[in-house]
């Protein structure tokens, strides 16, 4: 019976790990370094320690059980806790483990998420890439401290001196409000000056700056409205009940909306966030190599639509012929 971590044998565990990733015998004796026959009794040797069954043995291949897909669970943990202590403490690339990239929430996601998708073509070859949402710039760094978060990406750079960052683009804002009632007013400002001025409460951090930049141009709105859903807000504004901010995107059109500005254009910045501790992590340097390169600078492969199969080693029996 087991009653200690001493009483269980690590590399069955390890063994029945690397197969659950694989979901396939003979390609997780690959990682291994093992025959599949050592493998296949060494799960067996598992199962019958613990007392669980844990895959399902068809001619189709192997699928975990229940009690099998709990245990990998807690092994993923495990092992790629342990990928990460390896890449800390050597000189070598290791990785072995994802990545989960915490995203303040803001009103725009394009360059965000464009960058995200390049970190995929750098990092891809050692883990996959998660992102997790962070409702403010507070949670996001108290995220990545506590080691919950690989890395971020925030609207302001941090405080905290335990957090290094780097500048990685920056998205421009607008006023927008109906076109009807845009029309009625003879200045801007006085727009937003009488208009009940509408913002996602999510968004503080943007928000914070939105509220200064019309200080700095003395323009105070009658009114605030809050909403947690940018559709209802988007809905008022198209009756012409509200003014909103949006960003700027020549691709996009909002039908029956007119955009518009006051005084010099607002720019938000956009910047990488990651823990100053963890900056040995393979993680942390191709993230590092990604904001040298700047961000116009795509990764040589970000077009190439079979580099996923190559990375994932896909058997070219599995593909068509050409």
């Amino acid at each position: 019976m087991l009653k200690k971590l001493k009483d269980i044998n690590w590399n069955h565990l390890y063994c029945f790990y690397e197969v659950a990733k694989a979901k396939s015998l003979k390609d997780g004796t690959k990682v291994l370094g093992v025959a599949s026959s050592t493998a296949s009794e060494q799960i067996k040797k598992l199962e019958e320690t613990i007392g669980l069954k844990l895959f399902h043995r068809s001619s189709r291949g192997l699928m975990l059980t229940k009690e099998g897909e709990n245990l990998f669970a807690h092994t993923r943990e495990i092992f790629e806790a342990g990928s990460k202590l390896l890449d800390d403490i050597s000189v070598s690339d290791v990785g072995g483990y994802s990545v989960t990239v915490g995203i303040e929430e803001t009103i725009s996601h394009s360059v965000a998420a464009e960058f995200c998708s390049q970190y995929w073509d750098f990092y891809t070859q050692f883990g996959t890439v998660n992102t997790s949402r962070q409702y403010e710039h507070q949670q996001l760094v108290e995220n990545l401290n506590n080691g919950n978060l690989d890395w971020g990406i925030s609207l302001k750079p941090p405080t905290k001196k335990s957090i290094d960052y780097a500048k990685i683009g920056s998205f421009e804002l607008v006023f927008a409000c109906s076109s009807e009632l845009y029309h009625q007013f003879i200045e801007k400002e006085d727009i937003l000056r009488n208009i009940p001025m509408a913002q996602v409460s999510w968004d503080v951090t943007l928000n914070e700056s939105i509220n200064n930049f019309l200080k700095e141009y003395e323009v105070q709105p009658k009114e605030y409205i809050q909403s947690d859903h940018q559709e209802y807000i988007m809905k008022l504004c198209d009756r012409g009940r509200c003014v909103m901010v949006i960003a700027e995107n020549p691709m996009e059109e909002y039908e029956g909306l007119t955009k518009f500005s006051i005084g010099k254009s607002l720019k938000i910045n956009l910047y990488a966030l990651w823990p100053k501790k963890k900056e040995n992590l393979l993680s942390i340097k191709k993230l590092k190599d990604l904001i040298t390169s700047k961000l116009e600078n795509v990764p040589t492969n970000y077009t190439d639509q079979t580099y996923q199969i190559e990375v994932n080693e896909v058997s070219e029996e599995l593909l068509k012929g050409e």
